[in-house]
């Protein structure tokens, strides 16, 4: 079992729906947020690991677990 946890949130910004994958350490977080994700204090505790541009667009709609993030590499030259 890997010691990241991801996942896709959906946050509503007036009338548009936006995405942010987030990657956490999995002991970083308590109680059953990686089985119950939209229990409100799950969303709580996810929204404030959220980086703080996408917390000001609204509150979180949806919450998906997601198997990984991935970080590409800009091709130089």
């Amino acid at each position: 079992m890997s010691e990241d946890v991801c996942f896709l949130i959906t946050v509503l910004n007036e009338d548009r729906l936006l995405r942010c994958a987030l990657k956490v350490k999995r002991d970083s977080l308590s109680g059953d947020v990686i089985d119950y994700p939209m229990e409100p204090e799950n969303r709580e505790q996810l929204y404030k690991l959220l980086p703080l541009h996408v917390q000001s667009c609204g509150p979180i709609v949806d919450v998906e677990g997601i198997f990984e993030v991935a970080h590409t590499r800009e091709k130089k030259g």
